[in-house]
């Protein structure tokens, strides 16, 4: 194992901080690629395009009125999830980071081409293309914070809540592919949330009860191609960010 390389690919914010200094203490991190968020102006442009104005004005309300709210409110219970699952929010080591503006642009397919990984983990980027995928005989991993197939997109925990599914409420551990969270499932991982949690926490006891997975997931691959599994679940909708009105009239908090 320890002649492999690995390669951590993600985006610049504090799940991919808590994954990445994890993952520090089980592995050697050869390089962290870290790719610039897409604008606010853009991605609300694009979903426009997608999901239309009507929704896209839910969710940008949703997001300034209800969540600092829960935000706030969990404030207490974010910070005993943070020590429960011992998550650092360390900064990624500048000598070991490069900072590309897309995953997918020209610069990120060069840095995978001179580094040769043998493992990519992924966390947080933009869908990954094709050429991306191919430039290396790497194998990409992905912990998704929803079950897929069923919830795949944003905040999967919250929406199995939604919809009463909450014996799906988890996280997924997958192959990376050119679809949206379509990948070959390695492992799954069901938690459950408390009366304590809400939108807020959800994704911190996602991400904190996936990480051991993931890292017995690495362990694995390094040794040999993963193994995946189904959960005859079917393929679910692409979620994104609730409404307003979808979360007030839902009973899930």
């Amino acid at each position: 194992m320890a002649d492999k390389k690995i390669i951590f690919l993600a985006s610049d914010c504090e799940s991919s901080r808590w994954v990445y200094n994890a993952l520090k203490q089980n592995f050697a991190i050869q390089k962290a690629i870290i790719e610039t968020p897409v604008s606010k102006n853009i991605l609300i442009k694009n979903r426009i395009k997608k999901i239309g104005i009507i929704k896209v004005a839910g969710q940008i309300a949703f997001s300034i009125i209800v969540n600092p709210w829960l935000s706030f409110v969990a404030k207490k219970r974010k910070t005993e999830l943070i020590n429960e699952y011992q998550l650092n929010d360390t900064a990624f080591d500048n000598a070991d980071t490069v900072k590309v503006n897309s995953v997918n642009e020209e610069a990120c397919l060069q840095l995978l081409v001179q580094l040769q990984p043998d493992l990519v983990i992924v966390n947080g980027t933009r869908i990954i293309s094709k050429k991306i995928l191919n430039c290396t005989n790497a194998i990409f991993i992905n912990m998704h914070v929803g079950i897929t197939p069923a919830y795949r997109g944003s905040h999967g925990g919250y929406w199995a809540l939604y919809n009463n599914d909450n014996k799906n409420f988890g996280t997924t551990i997958h192959l990376v592919d050119t679809g949206v969270d379509t990948g070959g499932i390695i492992k799954q991982v069901y938690l459950k949330p408390t009366k304590k949690d809400n939108f807020t926490t959800y994704p911190i006891i996602q991400i904190g009860g996936g990480i051991k997975a993931l890292i017995e997931v690495i362990k694995e691959a390094l040794i040999k191609q993963p193994t995946t599994i189904t959960n005859h679940l079917a393929k679910g909708q692409l979620y994104h960010q609730p409404t307003i009105w979808a979360y007030i009239f839902n009973k899930t908090k």
